[in-house]
């Protein structure tokens, strides 16, 4: 912990140390609408971060954060991937006491590398959001964001038409409440719905074809020859975690994450994904 000033006011700081293990699965990696495009998997995932959060007074403080990602997978091998990045954090308390309001706003960018390298670029998410704790055991909080991811390794398949659709963009609305069951259980409940660019993978079709707004050869599923479009649609997602608290800085998670996607030509596919970590915080 260390103490200096900025603009007459005290501030302190203290370092920040989080870790995760986990083991996922998901049921539709190609996030592909029709049965026998739709590829499944299990996955193993690292994830760690450091920085420090900065009180500047006693309602108002920043965090600033390095991390980094690494994941797995067990039969699809050209997702597997490695990324890093930082995230700054700027958040503010409407008064004093665990029930006061209060807001924050979090800029996070990113940078990843997959062994299939037309998925490797940059990725910027800025988020806005708001909540309380309405009692000890109870709180809640809504949010807004934007995000955008860059794919810079285009390979264009159709002339006239763009071979980057992993160059995604959209924004979101999302909601997260979070109910203590006691001292050690913990569950949260989380919705969101997103509007923007998405991807699937999948073998050619017309009506796929016909809503793409740009297309290329995904080779991350081996020797299958199958295409990967980017579309615009609608994303509503539902989530729950149950967090058991092993001591103080440890614990044991499980999350479930179902999504449906709809997109024009009357394109639909959704997923499933499930994930047992194991969290550390320091």
């Amino acid at each position: 912990m260390i103490l200096f000033t900025v603009f007459g006011a005290p501030v302190r700081a203290e370092w920040l140390l989080d870790a995760a293990a986990a083991v996922k699965y998901d049921s539709n990696l190609t996030r592909a609408a029709n049965g026998p495009d739709v590829r499944p998997g299990f996955a193993a995932a690292l994830d760690a971060s450091a920085g420090d959060f900065i009180a500047i007074t006693g309602n108002d403080g920043v965090t600033l954060t390095a991390h980094a990602r690494a994941e797995s997978h067990v039969r699809y091998h050209g997702l597997d991937v490695a990324g890093i990045g930082g995230t700054a954090v700027y958040r503010h308390k409407f008064g004093v006491g665990w029930a006061a309001p209060w807001a924050a706003l979090t800029v996070d960018g990113s940078y990843e590398r997959y062994r299939s390298e037309i998925r490797d670029g940059a990725s910027f998410d800025v988020r806005a959001e708001a909540g309380r704790r309405f009692t000890e055991r109870v709180d809640a909080l809504i949010g807004i964001a934007c995000d955008r991811r860059y794919a810079p390794n285009e390979r264009p398949e159709v002339p006239g038409i763009p071979g980057n659709p992993f160059a995604l963009a959209g924004q979101r609305v999302y909601v997260q409440a979070g109910y203590a069951l006691g001292e050690q259980w913990l569950f949260v409940l989380d919705a969101a719905i997103r509007r923007g660019d998405v991807e699937s993978t999948s073998q050619q079709g017309a009506a796929v074809f016909a809503a793409s707004s740009a297309i290329a050869e995904d080779p991350a599923f081996g020797d299958e020859r199958l295409y990967a479009y980017r579309l615009r649609g609608t994303t509503a997602t539902l989530g729950g975690t149950l967090s058991f608290a092993l001591n103080d800085h440890a614990s044991v998670d499980l999350r479930y994450r179902y999504a449906s996607t709809r997109s024009p030509q009357s394109l639909e596919y959704r997923t499933s994904n499930v994930a047992l970590l194991l969290a550390y915080r320091l």
